[in-house]
């Protein structure tokens, strides 16, 4: 690379908004030319507008069933997956990257490091100890993380994580120099979770890699904590007045206290109006719960290899966040938010394991593309 900036050509999966995210975070570190191949409908939106924008043809294939006995995770036969990887490779020859960046798809990265290029590979959370994952693991040039490694499972570390750069996410708002702490301050923050006080402001972001949460759970958890207005953005399903789906209020008379706002362009700004906020277990929306300086309650959601739970439980040993799943319907919500209310200092060791200071995140990302490059 005898360049001033190496050429990286970024895959981004179309599943939910986080992939294009964390594509656009390592664009604005100026560290490269930023090339992002995706399906993500809207990736125009969220990518700076020097970065350039390869779209692909979707993987949708309705009719494939994977082999009980295949290693892999998706592999349909057909015109369909023909355009795309052919439309893939045109675009890797094209731009002549000096690494490619994998996030995430197994197949995406054995095909590219296959056709010669130098692969680095994201490393998620969950059950990934299927031969597929372990192949990946074993054939890219470099893994990435978008978390601190006292958030890693010591075991999986333990065997990848010499080959692992933890590049965490970069803490844009200086938070970790903030103590975390509810929007009215800590005085009488837990009198106001009965019903008679004044009302508790919670934030509550959904995730869009899964359709949303069911409205009958969001009913369950604001129940639990009546003293609490809670305010959700995001996709909800089964709402009033939404698509077919679970019957609004079969858990219950509807609670007066929460409030469906729908989608919201400003995430962050959301999130320090609140008292306390409850957030998804994605990594993106990890980091702005984390840059929040509020207290935080995540609630992992249904992903494929139990990401978003794994998630929650490593936040939950290391930073001591409590969490509740929202498909569990004993979950005690009421304990989580007077957890995280109580002990607010988890929010902040929470920030400590997943946000760092831009230039370090800048030069993390510089040391994984030149190790990767390097062979």
């Amino acid at each position: 690379m005898n360049r001033a900036r190496p050429r990286v050509l970024y895959y981004a999966h179309d599943h939910g908004s986080g992939h294009v995210r964390h594509a656009s975070r390592a664009a604005a570190t100026g560290a490269f030319e930023l090339t992002v191949a995706t399906a993500s409908a809207g990736a125009d939106r969220v990518l700076p507008a020097d970065v350039g924008l390869e779209p692909l043809p979707s993987d949708v294939v309705p009719e494939h069933r994977q082999r009980a006995d295949s290693p892999l995770h998706y592999t349909p036969t057909g015109p369909v997956i023909r355009r795309r990887f052919a439309r893939l490779l045109e675009v890797a020859q094209r731009v002549r990257p000096d690494a490619v960046v994998v996030d995430v798809s197994v197949e995406t990265a054995l095909f590219l490091r296959l056709a010669g290029y130098p692969v680095i590979h994201r490393r998620m959370h969950g059950d990934r100890t299927d031969p597929g994952h372990e192949l990946v693991y074993a054939e890219a040039d470099h893994l990435i993380a978008h978390y601190g490694a006292e958030l890693e499972d010591p075991e999986w570390q333990g065997r990848f994580g010499d080959k692992t750069t933890f590049l965490g996410a970069p803490d844009t708002a200086g938070r970790r120099g903030v103590r975390a702490g509810p929007r009215s301050g800590p005085a009488g923050t837990l009198a106001l979770l009965t019903p008679a006080a004044a009302p508790l402001e919670l934030s509550v972001v959904t995730g869009t890699g899964g359709g949303g949460v069911r409205w009958t759970d969001l009913v369950r958890a604001a129940g639990q904590v009546p003293g609490a207005r809670w305010h959700v953005y995001g996709p909800v399903r089964g709402a009033p007045g939404g698509p077919p789906g679970d019957a609004p209020g079969a858990g219950g008379p509807l609670p007066p206290n929460l409030i469906l706002h729908g989608w919201t362009d400003d995430v962050p700004a959301r999130l320090r109006e609140a008292d306390l906020v409850v957030i998804s277990a994605g990594y993106s929306a990890v980091a702005d719960a984390a840059a929040s300086g509020r207290p935080v309650v995540l609630a992992p959601e249904e992903r494929p290899f139990g990401e978003q739970e794994h998630f929650a439980a490593a936040a939950h040993r290391a930073a001591g966040v409590p969490w509740c799943r929202w498909s569990d319907e004993s979950a005690d919500w009421a304990t989580a938010v007077r957890t995280a209310l109580r002990d607010p200092a988890s929010a902040d060791r929470l920030a400590a394991a997943v946000l760092v200071d831009p230039a370090e995140y800048r030069r993390r990302w510089e040391s994984a593309v030149q190790y990767a490059a390097s062979g």
